[in-house]
C-alpha cells in the first residue's frame, strides 16, 4: 500500500511539474506576442518611419528578335524634407542611393504590352527623389535574322544612364515607379562597319497611387494575322507605340500623360485597312480600355 501511495505521489508531483513548464511556455509566448504587436512594424508595407519604393522595367518594341542588356546597378538621388527655417538645395543637400539590385540579364523584348520585371525594391527615407541612373555592364547583344552580335556601350557611361524622375515620399507611403526602355530606339547599326551600338532611350514615371503621372490604354485588334503596330498618337506627335500580341490580339500603351490620344492601328502587309480610333481619354493611375477593334479587310 505504501509502495502504490508513493507511486501515486510521483505521479502526481510529474504532472504539477508538467504543467507549470507548460503554463511558463504559454506566458513566455504571449508576452513575445504581445511584444511584437505594440511595435511600430507592418509586414505588409514599408517600415515605420520609411516608404517604400518599387521600380521596374518595361519595353517598347522594337524590331528584332532579341535585344538583351545586363542590367548591374540602380542609382536614385535623393534630398531631405526642409523645415520653414532652412532652405535645401538638391545639388548641395543631396545624395545619390545605390538601390538594391541583383544583376541580371534581361531580354526587353519580352516586357511589351503591360509585361515588366521588378529591379529593386527598397525601404526609403522620406523626401524628395529626382533623377534614377541605370547602370549597364558590357554583356549586351541584340539578335537580328537568327545570329546573335554584340552591343557595343559607348564609354564613359560608368556613372550610369540619366533617367528623368521626380516625385516626393512621405513616411508609410509605397508607390511603383516605371522605366520604359525604348528598345527600337535604342539600337543602331554602325554604318561601315556593321556593328550595332546601344545608346539607351529611357523614361520614368510613377504608374500607381495618388502620385501617378501617367495612365494605359489596352485592348485587342483582330484579326490576330494581321500583326498591327499599334500607336498613341496626341495632334501630331507619335507619343507611343507597340506590336499586338501573335496570339491574342492584346496591346498595351503605358507611360500616356492624361489627355485625349488617337489611336492609329497598321496592320502587317496590305489585306487589312489602317483604322484609326479617335477621342480615346486617358486618365493618370488608371487603364483605359478598348472594345475589341476590328480590321477591315481591302478590296
Amino acid at each position: 500500500m505504501k509502495k502504490v501511495r508513493a507511486n501515486y505521489m510521483k505521479k502526481a508531483n510529474f504532472n504539477v511539474m508538467h504543467n507549470r513548464i507548460i503554463q511558463s511556455i504559454f506566458v513566455f509566448g504571449a508576452v513575445i506576442l504581445l511584444a511584437v504587436s505594440c511595435q511600430d512594424v507592418d509586414f505588409n508595407g514599408p517600415k515605420h518611419g520609411k516608404a517604400h519604393m518599387n521600380v521596374k522595367l518595361t519595353d517598347a518594341p522594337g524590331d528584332y528578335q532579341e535585344v538583351n542588356v545586363e542590367v548591374q546597378a540602380l542609382r536614385i538621388h535623393y534630398t531631405p524634407f526642409s523645415d520653414d527655417t532652412v532652405d535645401v538645395d538638391p545639388d548641395k543637400d543631396g545624395k545619390w542611393i545605390e538601390l538594391p539590385v541583383d544583376p541580371m540579364t534581361i531580354n526587353l523584348l519580352e516586357l511589351t504590352n503591360g509585361v515588366d520585371t521588378l529591379l529593386s525594391s527598397a525601404d526609403l527615407d522620406p523626401g524628395r527623389y529626382r533623377e534614377l541612373r541605370l547602370i549597364l555592364g558590357h554583356d549586351n547583344t541584340v539578335m537580328v535574322d537568327d545570329m546573335l552580335h554584340d552591343l557595343k556601350v559607348p564609354s564613359g557611361q560608368q556613372s550610369g544612364y540619366k533617367i528623368k524622375f521626380k516625385t516626393e515620399l512621405e513616411a508609410g507611403e509605397e508607390l511603383d515607379v516605371i522605366i520604359d526602355f525604348d528598345a527600337s530606339r535604342s539600337v543602331h547599326k554602325a554604318g561601315r562597319s556593321g556593328k550595332y551600338i546601344l545608346k539607351p532611350v529611357l523614361k520614368a514615371f510613377v504608374e500607381s497611387g495618388e502620385k501617378a503621372e501617367a495612365g494605359s490604354i489596352s485592348g485587342t485588334v483582330e484579326p490576330v494575322d494581321a500583326r498591327p503596330t499599334v500607336f498613341a498618337v496626341a495632334g501630331s506627335d507619335t507619343i507611343s507605340s507597340t506590336h499586338a500580341d501573335t496570339t491574342d490580339g492584346g496591346f498595351m500603351l503605358r507611360g500616356l500623360e492624361e489627355g485625349l490620344y488617337d489611336l492609329v492601328i497598321e496592320p502587317a502587309g496590305d489585306q487589312y485597312s489602317v483604322t484609326t480610333e479617335t477621342g480615346i481619354s486617358v486618365e493618370s493611375g488608371s487603364e483605359t480600355n478598348l472594345d475589341p477593334i476590328i480590321l477591315d479587310e481591302n478590296e
